[in-house]
């Protein structure tokens, strides 16, 4: 069985996928001191594969190991967002979709419960599960996304090129 990388499979999944440098173990390390919490093995093979993902016209699908800690940081220190939702100090986020709602783990007991993805909504402040680890998470994002129609035309004007026919940066 061949197993695939999360470049190749993200890359695979959007078109517009942007990769980084991957982030160094002493990173990864890092995050996990600074938020209390070791990151879930997938989590932690993505980074080291590329430092954050953005998809989906520039949505941040993953964030860089420091915006990780930078944006938990936060959620869990700010009492102006403690005033207007419930505690999120049992999840960890590691995404975002653009509008404002998070992606996360769940952390019980100071670990990583286990591999399941939840969805905070921040207009309605409820937590849903939406996919059962990293991989389903990719995929069910990218299958949620509208495509757009294709263009109209009365013949094809030369070769039909494959929808995504360059590849990700790597």
């Amino acid at each position: 069985m061949t197993i695939m990388s999360w470049r190749d499979l993200i890359g695979n999944a959007f078109h517009d996928a942007k990769f980084y440098v991957p982030a160094s173990a002493k990173e990864i390390g890092h995050a996990e001191r600074e938020l209390g919490v070791e990151l879930p093995g997938e989590l932690r093979q993505l980074l080291g594969e590329t430092n954050g993902v953005s998809a989906n016209y520039s949505a941040p699908l993953v964030w860089p190991v420091d915006e990780i800690i930078e944006q938990n940081q936060h959620f869990r220190s700010s009492r102006a967002f403690a005033r207007l939702y419930a505690p999120i100090t049992d999840f960890l986020s590691f995404g975002a979709e653009g509008n404002g709602d998070l992606f996360a783990y769940r952390v019980a007991q100071g670990r990583i419960a286990d591999t399941t993805i939840y969805e905070w909504d921040h207009e309605t402040d409820t937590r849903l599960r939406i996919a059962s680890g990293l991989k389903d998470y990719v995929g069910r994002i990218a299958s949620s996304i509208e495509q757009p129609a294709p263009l109209a035309s009365s013949k094809p004007r030369g070769p039909l090129l494959p929808r995504r026919w360059v590849s990700p940066a790597r």
